[in-house]
């Protein structure tokens, strides 16, 4: 027969190395890849000291200082939606997904391409594109290709 302990959780739910582990993900993506931020801009929008910062990005481990969870948060929704639903979903929330920094976003992808294909598709349903319909399904067209390139690029370097 086993035992089931009624006592609260004295552990973290989820350790700083994973929430380091996270943010650390989305700030290279943000700071040295795409270069949309720099670690100044970061910590005056995000409201946390620049030192803090360093600290909870640092890989060396006589720098690293325990993680505030607000800290955490501030930064996450300052590189966006996708770190802070990567750091959501590093503390179980099945509600997120985690989404890799940079990764493209398969399903608006598809949604996009769908809305394109039907408006192609209404233009051919008679079997011709008449003169009304050159001008949106040309744009539809357009944009699809625009849609559907970068997954082709991403399918083939994966």
């Amino acid at each position: 027969m086993s035992t089931c302990s009624n006592s609260v959780q004295s552990t973290p739910i989820v350790s700083d190395e994973r929430i380091r582990n996270s943010l650390r993900r989305h700030y290279d993506v943000a700071v040295n890849i795409r270069r949309t931020t720099t670690r100044e801009q970061l910590a005056t929008d995000s409201g946390v000291k620049l030192t803090q910062i360093d600290a909870i990005m640092s890989q060396d481990v006589a720098k690293q200082r325990r993680i505030k969870i607000e800290d955490a948060f501030s930064i996450a929704a300052t590189l966006g939606e996708s770190a802070v639903n990567s750091l959501i979903a590093e503390m179980g929330y099945t509600g997120a997904r985690r989404i890799q920094a940079g990764a493209p976003d398969y399903s608006n992808i598809v949604c996009d391409a769908l809305k394109d294909m039907a408006v192609i598709a209404n233009s051919l349903a008679d079997l011709r594109i008449d003169h009304s319909e050159r001008r949106p399904t040309g744009e539809a067209v357009d944009h699809l290709i625009a849609t559907v390139l970068p997954l082709s690029s991403a399918v083939l370097n994966a």
